[in-house]
């Protein structure tokens, strides 16, 4: 069986503060790498845990930033590992082949009270939805696998993520190992509990895919783009298909792809990466 992990920074247990990646200085370099090892740890975790559930094929997707966080030192061997910028789409091989996916290192969506590092994408983002459908990061993975028929299984993050997919995915399986208790500020458990608890949770994906099924849209598809601060303008409305004010647009598609597409104009609805393994060659 293959499962896709998607990682992310901001739902490690241990961090609390947003990631400076322009400053150099020794102690923020230090920190830096103590959240990557952090990170690498809760995906190892999870490795372990879907291993044990079955799955003998893991993609490991970077996601946080500049999609280079974990420290690849310490990254398991029974995974793969996609990371780098200027990617194909956001999430490459999350597609119909994945038996389930999940995310660790998850937080909650953007405008979520007391949610530790909550936002959507950026921070100038105060709310996204899909056809009324609000969501945040890890609810958008779990709606571009829904599109290829594969279910979200297993999320693990602050206690804010886990409330808002066990709200969008009934059925899936949730591990927090932390609370936010503000934007900046958390209750966290220490590296080596969250690491036993997500391996206890992901071990426990395999039993949810009988219970969970792909989160789907109907077509059409309008997606709501709402800013904090004033954006759009009705003149130049850009790839809207249209724009309600200075804070808020829509754009609407015939599926959840097409309005992706729109979204983001460089990527290729046709795109289909080669589903290359390692191995030695005759």
């Amino acid at each position: 069986m293959r499962f896709y992990l998607m990682t992310d920074l901001e739902g490690v247990a241990g961090v609390c503060n947003w990631e400076k990646r322009d400053d150099v200085g020794p102690w923020n370099t230090l920190r830096r790498q103590r959240i990557s090892r952090l990170l690498a740890g809760e995906v190892n975790a999870a490795i372990d845990g879907l291993t044990e559930a079955g799955f003998e094929d893991i993609i490991v997707n970077d996601g946080h930033g500049a999609g280079s966080t974990i420290d690849y030192e310490m990254a398991d061997p029974r995974a793969v590992y996609m990371h780098g910028m200027e990617r194909p789409f956001w999430l490459p091989f999350l597609d119909a082949t994945c038996d389930a996916t999940g995310a660790v290192g998850a937080h909650s969506k953007a405008s979520t009270e007391g949610g530790n590092l909550a936002h959507t994408m950026s921070g100038a983002i105060r709310c996204w939805s899909f056809n009324g459908i609000e969501g945040g990061e890890t609810g958008l993975q779990a709606l571009i696998a829904g599109y290829f028929n594969v279910p979200f299984v297993f999320a693990a993050g602050d206690e804010h993520l886990c409330r808002e997919m066990e709200e969008l995915v009934p059925g899936c399986v949730t591990v927090a190992v932390k609370q936010g208790t503000s934007l900046l500020s958390a209750l966290t458990v220490a590296p080596e509990r969250s690491r036993e608890l997500i391996r206890e949770g992901a071990a426990r994906a395999a039993e949810a895919i009988a219970e969970v099924g792909p989160l789907k849209l109907e077509s059409p598809v309008v997606f709501r783009d709402e800013r904090k601060e004033p954006t759009w303008d009705e003149e130049a409305p850009g790839e809207a298909t249209r724009v309600v004010n200075a804070h808020v647009r829509e754009i609407e598609g015939e599926d959840l792809m097409d309005v992706l597409m729109k979204m983001y104009p460089k990527y290729d609805r046709d795109y289909r990466p080669e589903q290359w393994r390692p191995g030695v060659r005759d």
